[in-house]
């Protein structure tokens, strides 16, 4: 058969009728539609171009006869039929001058009744199977004159009724219209999903429509035939692939065969695969719920090796889905759009391979159209990007959002390739974004499209906003349905689906982590609210489901419920130790096995962990047969976890707990100190390059830095960078989530306003391993090329978390030891920088004059709280290294605030916190002592100065600001930009109005009054504690602390014995970045 002749989209042919028109005359017997047969199995039935122009013919004569009225009216279409009907009639009701209005069946009689209301609609073409909705529509607009009239299949396709002669007698044509087509007036309407209210009705003009024909989707690779039987006609997805793009190619369209006036064949993966098999289609678009069904079967996906394209739209597909076909050989490829603004993708795009001729593997990335250049990529500030796109003389939008501009916003969150440009995938919406209590922000697509690819759920929405947490609502299948009120019942499903959960959490970062207890299951009676094309609608989700998650939040802050755990055999050790293995394994999203000796908190653990752990073990203490042990429940330290962070150790004290006579002497902490330095300092190994050799100016100086998307990691980042005579930069990052170490940086430059330009530096190597883990968890050759090239290394990688016991520090106090190793071994001198704490002094003794700018020698200094402890050792391990001839320096870092040039201080931090809660509070507490903080940009450049001076460094430098100011300075302005009514209280006042608004805060309370969730620090400050540690040390000089000698830092640093002290409009800067990004609302 020859190839269809295809038709001018040069505007000559304005109008879909015209179209349609053009390829009767040119492709008269060429088929448009093609099913299966009734009669004949194995064979097809055609509808041909000259079958649907004459269906279009009669449908308009029975709309509108003699052309009779005027042009324009909408009718609305609300059937629920056949897509060859289905679509007969839309061009029809267009042939007939008025405007096709295809609506889903699905909608409420409210929703209908505004659609009508709100486009004028006077006419509805409705049926029996849609008689309900149609009569409620009805009555409600029944005053407006709304008639209600359906053409017969045999008045429309005489054939497909009677015999394929039973069309050939000729049709009277419709009246042409008598005036010129404006192609600015609307053709089409199409409707939102309504997932934020009443759908939204969105017009198409002859214009627009034509610009969606026009436009080059389609690439090469698609073939003259194509299946689109699965999607809905009424849907901007049906409309493209069962109407547009036939008559912009002339290819043909496979579909389900017309079953009227029995209702339609119902879409299923079943349905779908076995009509397109028959129909030898060359190319499908499928929805992601059939393709996750089609994986489950060999036969299945051994056809669709067969297609030259399997293209999916209209939601997210499971990565390990589409990763597991595309190892098959699946061609496999994404297509996005919208009803309002079209496709800026290369929808049937010219597949990639491989290098070895295999489908490519990046399925799930889209190419965004060559000739697209009304596109904007809008940065978020956290790697992803929201597209936005302007019209242009040639390309109209439908919908503008953008005040000021012709232009639309999208919502949809993409992330760019990181290799191919030109190539982005999605991964949400700025509406699914799930924001944290603590400013965490989780995207949920991809744990939530991998959960619900499980044959054991239709469905999953993840919550948690303003929570600690998150959680998942899960609809299970028909054949796996509970009722969520029987306890046993809900038990044994989380069971059966927390084996894919954990799955879905490896793929996400810690603070996303799912746990079992935050898995709420729907009732079988109020199923998942969902859109047309079968995406479930959060929004109202998650209003329908309001209650039940806030009362399982309740649970779980309370701990009564022990959630169907089964106790430990016995409350002594030998009991307790297996059973604590089990949970901290269930609460970890590795299938490593908990080593019973090792720190949890090194094998995935972290604050939330410990929190969940806890609370198990007091929901199952209170859930005991034996009284003696529902009282040992009162008894659980808050910090148990974090104190006892061993298995072995926390069965122990748990034990003790329990039973108080099992007691044992409790380790002296100073001494725990002095044990692990002991153990790091032995051994040390002699600097090869010879003591006292100093550095040379010779040759390139190769950067190592730890740490850089963190607070001080990136200024120190964009310094280096900025610097010419740095030679190479190697930055080393753990793995977080699924965002490279380049779009973790590039996110954390955009959230603090530093230039991302810089981060297209060629001299930039960004790697991912773990500087705890032996050649730091690089591959050979990455490792090779580091330890051999590099001359100075900054380790500023730590974990802040001031909860956790020494000995959760043990594996980063090893990574300082491992750094040292390798720094002896290099045969030219190697510099290195390892950040500190001014922490380390939180129990020194004011009287004693200013902290120096050396090693404290006495450990009960540090020794209470953790990470202080931790640097502390840390200066040791690089003091004994600096006596073996390695050029070691400690840097204890000050409290670092926003740079002079942006302000931009991280909203976590307390002095942010503060800020917001005195708004709230109306009143700021009056501090006293010295306000010696330093600002991040003169962090950086001293940095800089470190790197390129090659004369000795001292052992250490105390980096606080070496003029500071006082509170005075930064109250008046705070004010100024606060405004007059957030005056300033003592402390204690102050400190008295946090106390009153802790009694049951509310949530709002909690995002309102963020200092509610760190109130040990303020009572800590209000006993003069150091700002940034736990101790409750007083200190003479005020709740602002200590005093600290800079003498090394100013000789060391030419920068920082420029910077000036700080003043009223730096604390003005802080508030307006603050504001900026919307944490602080006055």
């Amino acid at each position: 058969m020859d190839a269809p002749v295809p038709p001018p989209l040069d505007g000559s042919l304005p109008t879909v009728p015209e179209l349609l028109d053009f390829h009767e005359k040119h492709n008269t017997d060429k088929p448009w539609y093609l099913f299966p047969s009734k009669d004949v199995p194995g064979e097809l039935v055609s509808v041909t171009y000259r079958d649907m122009a004459r269906a279009s013919h009669r449908i308009a004569h029975h709309m509108r006869p003699g052309r009779e009225g005027a042009d324009g009216g909408v009718v609305a279409i609300l059937i629920h039929t056949d897509t060859v009907l289905y679509n007969a009639l839309v061009v029809g009701i267009m042939r007939a001058g008025l405007v096709p209005y295809p609506m889903s069946p699905r909608n409420s009689p409210q929703g209908v009744c505004h659609m009508l209301e709100t486009v004028g609609c006077t006419r509805v073409l409705a049926h029996a199977p849609t008689a309900a909705l149609t009569r409620d529509a009805q009555q409600a607009m029944h005053a407006k004159g709304v008639t209600i009239s359906m053409p017969a299949l045999e008045e429309v396709f005489p054939k497909l009724s009677r015999g394929t002669k039973a069309d050939d007698a000729d049709v009277e044509p419709y009246p042409k219209p008598t005036e010129h087509v404006d192609v600015q007036q609307p053709t089409l309407y199409i409707h939102s999903s309504g997932s934020t209210g009443f759908p939204k009705s969105i017009h198409f003009t002859h214009r627009r429509l034509l610009q969606w024909i026009a436009h080059n989707y389609f690439g090469k690779t698609a073939g003259p035939r194509y299946g689109a039987m699965g999607l809905p006609s009424f849907h901007a997805l049906g409309v493209m692939l069962q109407l547009i793009h036939s008559l912009a190619t002339g290819a043909e369209v496979v579909v389900f065969t017309p079953q009227h006036p029995a209702p339609p064949v119902v879409a299923h993966p079943q349905s779908v695969y076995e009509v397109s098999q028959l129909g030898e289609c060359a190319a499908m678009l499928a929805l992601p719920t059939f393709i996750e069904a089609w994986a489950h079967s060999s036969e299945i996906v051994d056809y669709l090796i067969t297609l030259t394209i399997l293209m999916y739209g209209g939601g997210p597909l499971a990565i390990s889905t589409g990763d597991k076909l595309v190892a098959r050989g699946v061609r496999l490829q994404s297509e996005y759009g919208g009803t309002e603004f079209g496709s800026p993708s290369m929808a049937w795009d010219d597949v990639p391979s491989s290098s070895d001729g295999r489908p490519d593997p990046d399925w799930m990335y889209f190419r965004a159209l060559e000739q697209a250049q009304n596109m904007r990529w809008e940065p978020q500030g956290d790697g992803t990007y929201e597209l936005i796109l302007y019209e242009t003389d040639d390309y109209d939008l439908a919908v503008h959002n953008v005040p000021g501009e012709r232009a639309y916003a999208t919502s949809d969150l993409f992330e760019p390739h990181p290799t191919k440009p030109g190539l982005w995938r999605i991964v949400g919406r700025k509406d699914d974004v799930i924001v944290l209590g603590n400013g965490e922000k989780i995207v949920p697509v991809h744990q939530e499209g991998y959960i619900a690819a499980s044959q054991l759920t239709t469905g999953c929405v993840m919550f948690g906003r303003e929570r600690e947490q998150p959680g998942i609502l899960v609809e299970p299948s028909a054949e796996h349905a509970i009722d969520p009120r029987d306890e046993k019942a809900l038990v044994a499903f989380r069971n059966k689906i927390w084996a894919r959960v954990e799955e879905a959490n490896a793929m996400a970062p810690a603070y996303a982590k799912i746990f079992k207890e935050m898995i709420l299951v729907t009732d079988p009676d109020r199923p998942l609210p969902r859109a047309a094309k079968g995406t479930t609608i959060r929004k109202q989700a998650l209003a329908v489901y309001k209650e039940k998650i806030e009362a399982l939040y309740d649970t779980i802050a309370q701990s009564t419920n022990n959630q169907g755990i089964a106790a430990p055999r016995t409350w002594d050790t030998a009991g307790l130790e297996p059973w604590l293995s089990e949970q901290a394994q269930s609460l970890v999203s590795h299938e490593q096995p908990i080593a019973t000796g090792a720190d949890l908190f090194q094998q995935g653990f972290d604050s939330l962990s410990a929190t969940f752990l806890r609370n198990r073990i007091i929901g199952t203490l209170r859930a005991a047969d034996s009284l003696r042990v529902r009282h040992a429940a009162q008894r659980v330290p808050a910090n148990i976890v974090f104190e006892h962070p061993k298995i072995a150790k926390l069965a122990a004290a748990l034990a003790t707990v329990v039973d108080p006579s099992a007691a044992t002497h409790a380790r002296n902490p100073a001494d725990a100190v002095r044990a692990l330095i002991a153990k790091y300092i032995k051994d040390l190994p002699v600097a090869r390059a010879g003591k006292g050799v100093a550095l040379s100016d010779d040759g390139e100086r190769v950067m190592l830095l730890t740490g850089s998307t963190g607070n001080i990691g990136s200024h120190i980042l964009a310094y280096l960078l900025a610097e010419p005579r740095i030679a190479r930069i190697y930055t080393l990052n753990r793995r977080s989530g699924s965002l490279e170490p380049r779009a973790r940086e590039q996110a954390a430059f955009r959230a603090r306003g530093l230039p991302e330009h810089l981060l297209g530096d060629l001299r930039l190597v960004s790697l991912t391993g773990e500087i705890t883990r032996d050649r730091f968890g690089l591959d050979d050759a990455q490792y090779e090329a580091v330890i051999t090239s590099v001359t100075h290394v900054i380790h500023n990688a730590w974990t802040v978390n001031f909860n956790l016991a020494l000995q959760s520090f043990e594996d980063q106090i090893s990574s300082v030891r491992r750094l040292v190793d390798v720094a002896a071994a290099a045969a030219r001198p190697v510099r290195l920088l390892v950040t500190s704490s001014v922490g380390i002094a939180n129990r020194w003794d004011a009287r004693k004059g200013p902290v120096p700018e050396q090693l404290l020698p006495d450990p009960e200094i540090a020794a209470g709280q953790g990470y202080a402890a931790s640097k502390y050792v840390v200066e040791h391990i690089l003091y004994a290294a600096r006596e073996k001839g390695v050029h070691a320096t400690a840097v204890r870092m000050g409290q670092a605030c926003g740079p002079k040039t942006t302000g931009a201080w991280g909203t976590s931090e307390w002095m942010p916190i503060l800020t917001k809660t005195s708004v709230a509070l109306g009143c700021l507490p009056v501090l006293t002592g010295p306000v010696n903080w330093i600002p991040l940009d003169a962090v950086g450049a001293a940095y800089v100065d470190w790197m390129l001076v090659c004369d000795v460094l001292p052992f250490l430098v105390n980096v606080v600001h070496p003029r500071p100011t006082t509170w005075d300075v930064v109250l008046r302005g705070l004010r100024a930009e606060l405004g007059p009514c957030v005056g300033g209280v003592p402390l204690q006042e102050w400190i008295v109005k946090l106390e009153e608004r802790a009694q049951d805060p509310s949530a709002e309370d909690l995002k309102q009054v963020p200092a509610l969730k760190i109130m040990d620090f303020f009572r800590a400050l209000a006993l003069a504690g150091t700002p940034g540690d736990s101790g409750s040390g007083a200190s003479p000089e005020g709740p602002l602390g200590l005093r600290f000698t800079t003498e090394a830092l100013l000789h060391s640093s030419p920068s920082m014995r420029e910077i000036q002290p700080m003043t009223e409009d730096n604390a003005r800067a802080y508030v307006c970045f603050w504001k900026v990004h919307g944490f602080i609302t006055a």
